[in-house]
């Protein structure tokens, strides 16, 4: 999925924890009075799994983490990221400790129909055109996730903390760097003239470096944020993922840099402990006992072969000769583990990006004179990869495991394979509940009326016969709306753990951002069956993007002073780490447009 674009040097991002609106009862206050002046050092190990970290604790391989979150400290092992598990809008969910539907940062590419902000003053006076639709690569174009934040008037950690937050290259920043990092950059790569490459192939040691020498020595800051990204970088290069020991080397490296910073910052603070926080935006999936995820070519094999249309993605274009280029299907399967899918309203050549397209669209989409029209949602669900299937047996042969299509703004379609389903949200008493009703035979009229009839036999996510769904009769309980909180309690230890409100937060808007839904809502969108992935490369290792488990559960661990030792199994998000870095820096004035609070029963009594 991310990998570091150098633009200027890099890229940036930062991280999250996350409770729902519902949950925004006030945590118990600490019985002792808590360090009002305390430091934290947050190392931010992208994609890290916290099974990942239990195996190499064991064998010995991480003994600064073994000291501080095993030894004592606080570990959770139900800690959840954002869907798609990408690390842009992942970490924007920690940096903002808002939800994707209220901060607009949903993915790593930005696809836009039309315009939904006014024309710059000077592109207006220069008579600079801006051409419809459009698309933006975040990792690339780095500026951008932060300048999307300040359109929808987001305030971030850097905008609240001011000097007292300080990070290092991080995915999102209002900066493409901090400002000696380029000095770090230019000084440590082996070719200065090619510092711009380089630096992206060894962000890990530039970051490390740039902690030992900026950062410990930094009387102004409280908060520190430490970006550890070539542990993902490598495990899609590798079958192992982040099972493969040269993957692990990355992971060991990190654990060096953490105890010298930590140690630095003791020593420069008289000894005076700060907290120490280990957390990862997502997690990944494949790699595990040697199956890895096989690569399809969603845009090319399917779209561009199959269907014969002309695509384009966040990092490639692919048309067919003699035809208009203009006419195409948007893919941004960035996070190969799920693909957003953007297209004209009705047929391919229509040349109408007014909005998405409507479920009976969907499934006779046009492609053209002489073409015959196509059912997406029935084609792309059967595709069938058995011939080149490299785990018969072990790995279902379909690419494709589940599509979501948005059918308004209170109404989402799931469906997968025998299972289809209706996500419905309810406003009650001034909260969102949510409903989640198998379903079957749904269809749409002309005129947009939805028909369906209610079907418990199977559901898109199994949680009608998963064992690990934690509700005493699940047939009652889907029967039912619930809050976010609920949701996530009840799917903890499922296969698709806070699919039900993780989906609605990226297919919804808050009314403040309703105006973007139609520009920027996918047409459909679908993520990976495990073993599989939507790669433009050839490559097998390991993923993320989806909402499978492997994908969804990050990693989060606290020690610092009065932080208890032990492992708490509450289900928590990444907006719930927020709350809590405010709280353990004694920051209590900036939390308002917080979506949680901080996480309760972290302190010793």
């Amino acid at each position: 999925m991310k990998k570091i674009v150098p633009v200027v040097f890099l890229g940036v991002f930062f991280l999250t924890a996350v409770q729902s609106d519902a949950e925004l009862s006030a945590s118990a206050a600490p019985a002792k009075e808590l360090p009002t002046d305390a430091k934290v050092l947050v190392i931010f190990v992208d994609s890290l799994r916290p099974d990942v970290v239990d195996e190499m604790v064991a064998a010995g391989q991480l003994p600064f983490i073994k000291e501080h979150f095993y030894d004592r400290g606080l570990r959770f092992p139900n800690f959840f990221s954002t869907f798609p598990s990408l690390t842009i809008n992942a970490f924007t969910c920690v940096l903002t400790g808002q939800w994707p539907d209220e901060s607009g940062l949903k993915a790593q590419s930005l696809f836009e129909r039309y315009p939904t902000h006014p024309k710059p003053l000077l592109k207006k006076m220069f008579f600079v055109p801006e051409d419809f639709p459009r698309h933006f690569n975040l990792l690339s174009k780095i500026d951008k996730a932060a300048e999307i934040l300040r359109q929808n008037r987001v305030k971030a950690l850097y905008d609240t903390l001011g000097e007292k937050y300080h990070p290092s290259v991080v995915p999102v920043s209002p900066s493409v760097t901090p400002w000696a990092w380029p000095h770090v950059a230019a000084n440590e790569v082996d070719h200065p003239y090619r510092v711009s490459i380089e630096a992206a192939e060894h962000l890990d040691t530039l970051n490390g470096v740039y902690g030992l020498r900026y950062m410990v020595p930094d009387t102004r800051g409280r908060l520190f944020m430490i970006w550890f990204t070539e542990m993902d970088v490598d495990q899609h290069k590798y079958k192992g993922g982040q099972f493969a020991p040269e993957v692990r080397q990355r992971m060991i490296a990190v654990d060096d840099w953490a105890r010298k910073i930590y140690d630095g910052l003791v020593k420069e603070d008289n000894g005076k402990l700060p907290y120490v926080v280990l957390f990862s935006d997502h997690g990944s999936y494949g790699g595990r006992d040697g199956v890895y995820n096989q690569p399809y070519y969603l845009g090319r094999d399917f779209f561009y072969q199959t269907l014969k249309m002309n695509v384009q993605g966040p990092d490639y274009v692919m048309s067919h000769p003699g035809t208009d280029s203009g006419a195409f299907t948007y893919i941004d399967n960035m996070g190969r583990g799920q693909a957003r899918i953007f297209l004209p309203v009705g047929d391919l050549w229509s040349g109408n990006w007014e909005r998405p397209n409507t479920l009976r669209e969907l499934r006779q989409y046009g492609r053209g004179p002489n073409r015959k029209s196509v059912d997406l949602l029935r084609d792309l669900l059967e595709i069938n990869l058995e011939a080149r299937n490299e785990f018969p047996g072990k790995i279902d042969p379909h690419p494709v495991d589940l599509i979501f299509v948005k059918l308004s703004e209170k109404v989402l379609y799931a469906v997968r394979r025998g299972a289809e389903a209706l996500i419905r949200i309810e406003d009650a008493d001034g909260l969102s509940l949510i409903r989640y009703t198998p379903v079957k035979n749904v269809s749409q009229t002309a005129e947009g009326q939805l028909t369906f009839e209610e079907d418990w036999t199977a559901d898109p996510f199994g949680y009608l016969r998963d064992p690990g769904f934690r509700a005493p009769n699940a047939r009652q309980f889907l029967g039912e709306s619930h809050n976010d909180k609920e949701w996530l309690e009840a799917t903890t230890a499922t296969d698709y753990p806070d699919a039900i409100s993780a989906l609605v937060h990226g297919l919804s808007w808050k009314t403040k951002l309703a105006r973007l839904a139609g520009s920027q809502d996918p047409d459909l969108w679908l993520t990976a069956t495990p073993g599989w992935n939507f790669r433009i490369e050839e490559l097998r290792g390991a993923d993320h993007g989806s909402l499978y488990k492997d994908s969804m559960r990050s990693t989060l661990m606290i020690s610092g002073p009065r932080i208890r030792s032990g492992v708490d199994p509450s289900p928590l998000r990444l907006i719930d780490l927020t709350p809590t870095l405010y709280q353990l820096i004694g920051e209590k004035d900036n939390k308002k447009a917080l979506s949680s609070v901080p996480i309760a029963g972290i302190y010793e009594d």
